[in-house]
């Protein structure tokens, strides 16, 4: 279990996409304790090998870093994640660079997730990718400015950001299309709301969930055409590790036994678009 200074369910309900900040830099202290995190970071349910760099973007005469397409304001500060691609290797990545999220939130700075609204070859440069490496995400860190720039505002409008799929579109019992009763998850319901509110790539919860014999099954169900709108990494994968990092968190912080398996109940009549990824078993 990662430990913060408060619970991340707190961190997961306060935390918000900002893409404005202001023009100060990220101090030294911050930038000390955010790799001093990184450094102490165990290994992710998959092994997977991933690495992160604190990078500084130059900023444009409109208080823009390079790079980000106009879409952020006044951050030059970036952490940057770096993936040896392996078989789970997006969800492990989703997984850490959540984490590394939720303690830059409990400094009381602002984040970004960023997957397909940046210059991999600029960034790629700052964080001296190696043969072979990829870059899935990056995001700004930064002082939240006091108002979000119109861009801001017309991203966080557009993708509705804090709104979430209700209890009854995400989460089943035994089978799909059965809903799963909040009574019958026990102690798990924080865990599973923690999970219901992790960000994802245009909002889009790919995450599906079904209980079957107390064991909790990861499924996604892709969006429509979404790989072929970005192309460079599968930002769908990555989502599913970003719930994976809230349910197991959120689990572990309350006291609950678990851990991570490749366990597919063989459920019958999956929805379309619908494939298994990994099981939690209590």
């Amino acid at each position: 279990m990662i430990r913060y200074d408060r619970p991340a369910s707190k961190l997961i309900q306060i935390r918000r996409s900002w893409r404005s900040y202001r023009e100060e830099p990220v101090s030294a202290d911050a930038q000390e304790r955010i790799r001093a995190f990184i450094s102490g970071l165990c290994a992710p349910p998959f092994s997977s090998t991933i690495r992160f760099t604190i990078a500084e973007a130059e900023l444009s005469g409109a208080k823009r870093p390079q790079g980000t397409y106009g879409v952020v304001k006044g951050a030059s500060t970036f952490l940057v994640g770096i993936l040896q691609p392996s078989t789970k290797g997006l969800e492990d990545f989703g997984y850490l660079f959540e984490a590394v999220v939720l303690f830059i939130t409990s400094l009381g700075l602002g984040t970004c997730w960023m997957g397909g609204t940046f210059d991999r070859r600029l960034f790629s440069g700052m964080a001296q990718l190696q043969e072979g490496e990829i870059m899935p995400a990056i995001s700004p860190i930064g002082i939240i400015a006091d108002r979000r720039t119109f861009v801001d505002s017309i991203f966080s409008m557009t993708a509705g950001s804090r709104t979430r799929k209700p209890w009854t579109e995400i989460f089943f019992q035994e089978t799909f299309g059965n809903t799963l009763d909040r009574d019958a998850t026990g102690f798990y319901a924080p865990a599973l709301e923690m999970l219901r509110l992790a960000p994802s790539s245009s909002n889009k919860q790919p995450w599906r969930i079904v209980m079957k014999n107390r064991c909790f099954h990861f499924y996604l169900l892709r969006t429509r055409g979404y790989t072929a709108i970005f192309r460079e990494v599968d930002l769908q994968r990555i989502d599913m590790g970003i719930a994976m990092f809230h349910f197991e968190q959120a689990a572990r912080e309350s006291g609950l036994p678990g851990r991570w398996e490749d366990h597919d109940p063989g459920i019958s009549g999956l929805p379309e678009r619908t494939e298994y990824v990994i099981s939690w078993i209590p």
